[in-house]
C-alpha cells in the first residue's frame, strides 16, 4: 500500500512539474516574440528581422520544451529547427590552422608583374634570382604561379602574340585574300583583295575565273611598284599565296595559322561587308556587271563609308559643320552618301 502511494505521488508530481515547465517556457517564448514584434513596429513596416540573440533564445527555449514550439507565430518551426542545427554545428566546428607557405603579399606580386612586363624575355628563375639581389627570397615555382595568374587575367601578353606583331608592323601591314562570287549562270569568279590595315583602304583588287599563282604574282608586282617602304602582307595558306617568293617583290609574307581567319580579320571583314552591303542584293549575270558593282562599292568603301576603327570618319575626309547637307546615290540607291556642300 505504501509503495503504491509513493508511486502515485511520483506520477502526480511529474505530471504537475511537466505541465508547469511547459507553461513557463511557453511564457518566455511569447515574451521573446513580443520583444521582437515591438522592435519590428519601431522599424516602420519593414520585414521582421531577428538578430543572433533572438535566434539563440528561441532555439534554446524550444530545445528545452518541445511543446513550446507549437506556440511559435513569427517563424516557422522548420526555421527554428534549422537555427538549432546551425548552433550545434558551429559549436562543434573548429578552425584549423593553415599549413604551408605564407601567401605572397600584393606588393611583391606587383613587383614581379613589373619585372615581367619590363623584361618579357625573363623567365621565372631569372626573376627569382633578380629578387634575391633585393634580399627577397621566393622560389621560382611560386614566381611561375604568380606569372601564370597574371597571364590568365590578361595583364601579361605573350612575347610573340599576334596583337604585339600587329602593333609593331602597323604602319606597313596589308592583308590579302580571295573572295568567291557566283552568278546565276553558274560561273564562279574570284576577287583578289589587298587591303591596308591602318587606313582600311583597298589598295588593289581584281577579278578572275582562274585564281592561279601567276595571276597573284602579276598583281603583287603592281602592288609593290605603287608603294614605297616596308610592306608586310598577311595571307592564308592557299597554294596560290604560299608558293610565291615574296622577297622578289620586296615584301615580307606572313602566313596565318590553319583554320584561323581572325588572324586576317580586316580582310575577312571586308569580304563580309561587300557581300552583305552589295553583292547579296543583286541578281548577278555577267562579269561586267560584277566588276561594275565591285568598283562602285570599293570607291564607296575607300572614300565615303564610315569605319569603326577610324572613329567613323572615312580615310582622308575632313569633317565640316557648315554648308548645306546633300546626298548622292550609291549602287542605284542601295546606299547613300551624305555630305556638306562647300559654301
Amino acid at each position: 500500500m505504501f509503495n503504491f502511494a509513493v508511486s502515485l505521488l511520483k506520477t502526480l508530481f511529474s505530471i504537475i512539474f511537466k505541465k508547469r515547465k511547459d507553461v513557463i517556457f511557453t511564457f518566455f517564448l511569447l515574451k521573446k516574440e513580443n520583444e521582437i514584434m515591438k522592435r519590428h513596429l519601431n522599424l516602420s513596416g519593414k520585414k521582421i528581422t531577428s538578430n543572433h540573440s533572438d535566434r539563440f533564445c528561441l532555439s534554446l527555449i524550444t530545445a528545452l520544451s518541445k511543446r513550446a514550439i507549437n506556440h511559435l507565430t513569427i517563424v516557422k518551426p522548420e526555421t527554428l529547427l534549422e537555427w538549432q542545427r546551425r548552433f550545434i554545428k558551429k559549436r562543434w566546428s573548429f578552425k584549423h590552422k593553415k599549413r604551408g607557405r605564407k601567401p605572397v603579399n600584393a606588393e611583391l606580386k606587383n613587383l614581379i608583374l613589373e619585372m615581367k612586363t619590363d623584361n618579357p624575355l625573363w623567365g621565372c628563375r631569372r626573376i627569382s634570382d633578380e629578387l634575391k639581389k633585393l634580399n627577397i627570397k621566393i622560389h621560382h615555382t611560386t614566381v611561375n604561379k604568380i606569372i601564370q595568374t597574371f597571364r590568365k587575367q590578361g595583364k601579361i601578353q605573350s612575347n610573340g602574340s599576334w596583337k604585339k606583331f600587329l602593333k609593331t608592323h602597323w604602319d606597313s601591314l596589308y592583308g590579302m585574300d580571295f573572295a568567291t562570287i557566283d552568278t546565276l549562270l553558274g560561273k564562279r569568279f574570284y576577287l583578289l583583295i589587298i587591303l591596308e590595315l591602318k587606313s582600311r583602304r583597298i589598295i588593289r583588287y581584281d577579278l578572275t575565273e582562274n585564281p592561279c599563282r601567276e595571276f597573284v604574282k602579276q598583281r603583287l608586282e603592281l602592288f609593290a611598284e605603287g608603294l614605297l617602304g616596308e610592306k608586310t602582307l598577311i595571307h592564308d595558306n592557299a597554294l596560290q599565296f604560299t608558293s610565291i617568293e615574296y622577297s622578289w617583290f620586296d615584301i615580307e609574307g606572313v602566313n596565318i595559322c590553319t583554320s584561323a581567319p581572325n588572324m586576317n580579320a580586316y580582310t575577312e571583314r571586308f569580304i563580309g561587308s561587300i557581300r552583305r552591303e552589295a553583292l547579296n542584293h543583286f541578281l548577278l549575270f555577267s562579269e561586267k556587271q560584277v566588276r561594275k558593282i565591285i568598283k562602285s562599292y570599293v570607291d564607296y568603301y575607300n572614300h565615303q563609308r564610315p569605319h569603326q576603327g577610324l572613329d567613323q570618319i572615312p580615310a582622308g575626309r575632313i569633317v565640316s559643320s557648315t554648308g548645306k547637307i546633300k546626298k548622292e546615290r550609291i549602287l542605284g540607291g542601295l546606299h547613300h552618301n551624305y555630305y556638306r556642300s562647300s559654301a
